[in-house]
């Protein structure tokens, strides 16, 4: 709700500048006129007192309005949770390096990248992966959705709902297969530091 206030702070004020300027590009507005009115308002006492005051609350909704955004990012870029002894914020690079180091370790992926953000409907995960050829794609990813959001929650101790998105970028051919790493494992065999921890 906050939120939505801000953005409708900022729309009407923008608005307002932009139309005043465009009324001005256009000569939709006489100068002369303005020029009395602001004088009407410079000399007369009430009038400046108002007009301060107006100036002191935009500058202070202004601020107010910029924190609530600026927060809300923030907020968008951590995950958080209680504990007996106080909070813990998880920021989300640090799932996306989770999620990275995962995928590496699994002979069927040859490339991952990970983009994860924090929603109102839960943790929404984004993967780009390019595949080894001979890797069956629907049954594979399936098990890699349910490998991921097991693990997140397992290690990071979320409750929140995880959604698994998966884009297959590339398929790698044999020549691009040879430079593949030697060390990775299956999807069944991968293990995550930490796994057994509780939070």
């Amino acid at each position: 709700m906050k939120t939505a206030l801000s953005i409708l702070f900022y729309t009407v004020v923008f608005a307002f500048i932009g139309t005043i300027a465009i009324a001005f590009a256009f000569h939709l507005i006489d100068l002369s006129d303005i020029i009395m009115k602001l004088g009407y308002l410079y000399d007369d006492t009430r009038m400046r007192l108002i007009t301060g005051l107006s100036g002191i609350l935009f500058i202070m909704l202004s601020f107010a309005a910029s924190g609530v955004i600026t927060g809300k990012i923030q907020r968008e870029k951590t995950i958080a949770f209680s504990n007996p002894n106080g909070q813990v914020t998880i920021t989300l690079s640090a799932v996306e390096d989770l999620i990275r180091r995962l995928a590496n370790q699994l002979t069927e992926i040859r490339d991952a990248k990970a983009i994860v953000k924090a929603t109102k409907k839960g943790i929404d995960i984004r993967m780009r992966v390019v595949l080894r050829s001979e890797t069956n794609i629907p049954d594979f990813t399936a098990r890699l959705q349910d490998l991921i959001s097991g693990k997140i929650q397992e290690v990071f101790g979320i409750d929140e709902p995880i959604i698994v998105r998966i884009h297959v970028a590339k398929i790698a051919t044999s020549e691009e297969k040879s430079k593949k790493k030697p060390e990775k494992t299956s999807v069944e065999d991968i293990q995550i530091p930490y796994s057994g921890m509780k939070i």
